[in-house]
């Protein structure tokens, strides 16, 4: 059920015939049967709305996509696996520091002294030395 008929069967509590109109029209066999439904008493043509709302869903129309137009309608999946080149090391949990999905344990990570990466290698290039060479024209502005 979408929202549509959701609005039609709350509007059928207040007044039952008005979404047999909206579904089958003014003048047709279903209006006439849901104002005599109402006349007689108000539950069966209460009951009758819900009918003719449940019976006659919303049309929907979609446009194709371009897709569609073409006929193919074949849908092509390619799974993709990276080999393991070398099998990953399972963490250490004997350590008191929590490894947070890090490579190494906590005794690989770097002090704030040292001034080098995480990993015990050199620190990384300054500015001056990353953009040394790369004969771009640097503003002081």
């Amino acid at each position: 059920m979408c929202s549509a008929d959701l609005f039609l069967g709350l509007i059928a509590i207040l007044f039952p015939p008005l979404p047999v109109w909206v579904r089958r029209g003014l003048c047709s066999a279903d209006s006439i049967i849901n104002i005599l439904l109402c006349v007689l008493g108000y539950i069966p043509g209460l009951i009758h709305s819900w009918y003719i709302i449940s019976k006659f869903p919303e049309a929907y129309e979609y446009d194709p996509t371009p897709e569609d137009r073409e006929g193919g309608g074949r849908v092509t999946y390619v799974f993709v696996q990276q080999p393991e080149s070398q099998p990953r090391p399972k963490p250490s949990n004997n350590s008191s520091q929590p490894n947070y999905g890090t490579n190494g344990g906590a005794s690989s990570v770097a002090g704030p002294a040292n001034g080098e990466g995480s990993h015990g290698g050199p620190a990384p290039p300054t500015y001056a030395e990353a953009v040394k060479g790369d004969n771009k024209v640097q503003t002081q502005d």
